[in-house]
């Protein structure tokens, strides 16, 4: 006990000194790395122990407990070591802690001390993007997370025979509105932290990532039942092992029904997004793609049928007419003749709104020189160019980055304009589309995915419902340095391969990119700060899957319970407080 004072003053100069540290890289321009998870642990390490300096033991147990759920939850989430195993028992603590009678304020402060962790530990590397951004998405999220916690707690303590079943509605409702409202951040998905082992969750073809959240939640609370009953652990077995080994029946059977198969050289050109992009040349970067497209077209066996390059790969971009791009309309000129087929590229382009058209919320007025004012929407956008003939095709990206590429809640929040683009981010948004809509050729039906984009699984089954035969994820991973950030974005890719039975290819500027089959398995992958590219093959697939065709059942599901739960607990409440229902 008298060691915790000195440790705390400890953590928290540890602290001070990495954000001092963190500061002088960034005048000098490097990456930060690790960092901000030295800086948070070591903030959270001191403050956790500073305030508990003075509990009794029963407050510190609770303590370890929380804190143990907190961490089993980050360190099983894709990333770190591959135990994804750990979010089977990762409840357990924190569920033995909400046992206890306590006081609400405590079970919150508990479950906000386990999901801080959880999200230090698996997103720390957010804040590489910017400061306030990670911090933000740790601490928000976090107390969004107490949200479904505190009514579990509720409906514990006034209908507790439901209370588990109504932990699964209340968690995975609120994942499902994680991906569906303006302030989305689905990363944590429960379900996603078994991406890293595609061949465990086959059956997600059927549910999706939230059928997996629903799993993870159940095996805990049987885990539970087993921990304080010590009965024969028949049930949690079965749960534990059966999903797994039918997904394993499924993985090393599966037959990808009949299709053509197309040749995809996929480009990752390695440019560091925070400084090196904007350091070097259009020209430099225009020899660099060149350079790496020559060499990938000349290795390929035969013309290429689809030449992929990553998210934004070339910039001020007319979407009327793409081709009037000096820098796109002289890589597309520059390719070696006769060897690729179409082109598909990550583009930051901008749409002139005529005179008389109705814009959008996301325009932008600018002055011209003859005094008047023109209207413009800025994307974040693909085309497919078809080399031979020109012919274009374009897209929009239709889900934004809160903060980054979107202001959440811009009509009640407008008082935080000027932060938001302090920090980089957009008031005006981009523009977007209605509808997932394929690239098409002769050759296939493609998705054409744009980073953000591959981590909505409902939202990815769009492309498919209109005609997508396989996708192609656009990216830029390179903005959270070399941490677990892009290596969980190439694993979520095979998850949207599994439910949607359609394979994927990567082409990402600084990440990896990746040939992913119809199973989810990585064929291929380069690695990060690879300059270098990927030659392979892509089997089409027109067949729908149960998750494609019916979507998030479970979450709807979940839903529909999680009112009835609310609605239950408000009227008992009610019930008793006017004494017209015992305790």
């Amino acid at each position: 006990m008298r060691f915790r004072t000195p440790i705390a003053i400890a953590s928290l100069l540890v602290a001070v000194c990495t954000a001092a540290w963190m500061y002088v890289r960034a005048g000098n321009q490097e990456l930060w790395g690790h960092l901000p998870l030295l800086l948070y642990l070591a903030t959270w390490a001191g403050t956790v122990l500073f305030v508990s300096r003075t509990a009794t033991a029963p407050a510190r147990r609770r303590l370890l407990l929380s804190s143990a759920s907190g961490v089993m939850l980050g360190l099983g989430f894709p990333g770190y070591l591959p135990v994804p195993f750990l979010l089977l028992v990762a409840w357990v603590p924190l569920l033995l802690l909400q046992r206890e009678e306590l006081r609400t304020r405590t079970v919150f402060w508990h479950g906000l001390n386990a999901f801080l962790l959880y999200n230090i530990l698996a997103t720390f590397w957010v804040t590489n993007t910017a400061f306030f951004a990670g911090l933000f998405a740790v601490v928000v999220n976090s107390l969004l997370m107490c949200v479904p916690w505190l009514l579990f707690h509720w409906t514990s303590r006034v209908s507790p025979k439901a209370s588990y079943l109504s932990l699964i509605a209340f968690w995975v409702s609120f994942e499902h509105l994680h991906y569906n409202w303006s302030l989305n951040w689905p990363w944590l998905t429960l379900g996603n932290g078994f991406a890293q082992f595609p061949s465990l969750v086959q059956w997600y073809e059927f549910t999706g990532v939230l059928g997996g959240s629903a799993w993870i939640l159940a095996v805990n609370w049987l885990a539970l039942r087993w921990y304080l009953t010590r009965r024969r652990p028949v049930y949690l077995i079965l749960a534990v092992a059966l999903p797994p080994a039918a997904s394993l029946v499924r993985y090393f059977t599966y037959t990808p029904p009949p299709g053509a198969v197309i040749t995809v050289s996929a480009i990752q050109p390695n440019f560091e997004p925070h400084y090196e992009k904007f350091s070097e040349t259009v020209s430099q970067q225009l020899r660099v793609l060149d350079e790496l497209s020559t060499e990938a077209l000349t290795a390929a066996d035969g013309p290429v049928d689809y030449l992929l390059l990553p998210e934004t790969t070339f910039s001020r971009v007319e979407e009327t007419d793409p081709l009037s791009s000096p820098a796109l309309a002289t890589f597309v000129r520059g390719l070696p003749p006769g060897r690729v087929r179409h082109v598909v590229t990550g583009i930051g382009a901008v749409y002139r709104f005529a005179p008389g058209e109705a814009v959008t919320d996301a325009v932008r007025y600018y002055p011209t020189s003859d005094g008047s004012e023109v209207a413009l929407e800025a994307l974040n956008g693909a085309v497919q160019i078809d080399p031979a003939n020109g012919d274009v095709q374009t897209y929009r990206k239709g889900v934004f980055v809160p903060g980054a590429e979107s202001f959440p809640f811009r009509r009640v929040l407008f008082f935080l304009e000027p932060l938001v683009n302090s920090l980089g981010g957009s008031v005006a948004g981009l523009g977007t589309q209605a509808e997932r809509t394929p690239f098409t050729s002769g050759e296939a039906r493609v998705a054409p995915v744009i980073c953000y984009e591959s981590v909505f699984g409902e939202y990815f089954t769009g492309y498919v419902r209109t005609g997508a035969q396989a996708a192609f994820v656009m990216t830029n991973d390179g903005w959270w340095d070399n941490t677990a950030g892009h290596r969980q974005h190439l694993y979520i890719s095979s998850l949207r391969a599994i439910e949607t039975r359609r394979a994927v290819v990567r082409s990402a500027n600084l990440g990896a990119c990746a040939f992913i089959d119809q199973r989810g398995h990585i064929d291929s992958r380069t690695y990060y700060d690879e300059r270098g590219f990927l030659n392979g093959t892509l089997r089409l697939n027109d067949a729908v899957t149960p998750y494609v065709r019916f979507g998030d059942i479970v979450s709807r599901v979940a839903g529909l319970l999680a009112v009835m739960a609310l609605l239950s607990n408000l009227a008992r409440t009610l019930r008793r407080r006017s004494g017209a229902l015992e305790p």
